[in-house]
């Protein structure tokens, strides 16, 4: 196996079935630093045989709190995060996420309100918390608005979000297309100061 330099010191080896992709990848990965939040226990340096070695493709928000989220789950695991674009080049970091989920009508929903409450729990943790600012999350409040009254006007996300309610009708003549509207608070993520912190 051919080795290749992380950007964050130290060489690892790097599969021929993946370099035989020819794709132009950049590997970052936990080797001998405190890389990427939560990765300190996942080194390649002297690794036992029996270390389950993980492999995240893509260094995005999706990409890294996935290899953040293994490495709390896999105790002592070696996970290498690869992707063409890092931070500060990737779609997440010019990206804001406002946290508010879709249905997914092939999962069922109380899949989709557990995954959601989870994630908000988590959200909501940082931003109350002294890392907020840096980690780029914070609550936000304000309205969503329809053209149409939507099939469920009560999502099954309501209770999740703090103070959920139907707009009233003098809310709702302030946008005069519109003939519905709910009002929540919620969370929002910044790409380009939430990859930075994650990689911590």
């Amino acid at each position: 196996m051919p080795l290749i330099n992380s950007p964050m010191g130290g060489s690892f080896a790097f599969p021929q079935h993946l370099g035989a992709l020819d794709l132009p990848l950049t590997v970052k990965t936990s080797v001998g630093a405190r890389g990427f939040c939560g990765f300190q226990g996942c080194f390649f340096r002297d690794r036992p045989m029996d270390t389950v070695r993980i492999a995240v493709v893509g260094a995005g928000l999706m990409g890294l709190s996935t290899a953040v989220c293994i490495s709390k789950l896999v105790p002592r695991c070696s996970i290498t995060v690869i992707s063409d674009k890092f931070t500060p080049d990737t779609t997440s970091d010019v990206a804001a996420g406002i946290l508010i989920p879709h249905a997914y009508p092939d999962t069922p929903i109380p899949k989709q309100k557990q995954w959601f409450r989870e994630t908000f729990d988590h959200l909501f943790a940082i931003a109350n918390s002294a890392q907020a600012g840096d980690a780029g999350v914070y609550l936000v409040s304000g309205w969503q608005i329809f053209r149409s009254i939507p099939a469920e006007e009560v999502p099954f996300w309501a209770d999740v979000v703090l103070g959920f309610r139907k707009m009233t009708k003098a809310e709702l003549k302030k946008f005069p297309q519109h003939v519905f509207g709910q009002a929540f608070t919620t969370l929002k993520c910044e790409g380009p100061a939430y990859l930075p912190w994650l990689e911590k």
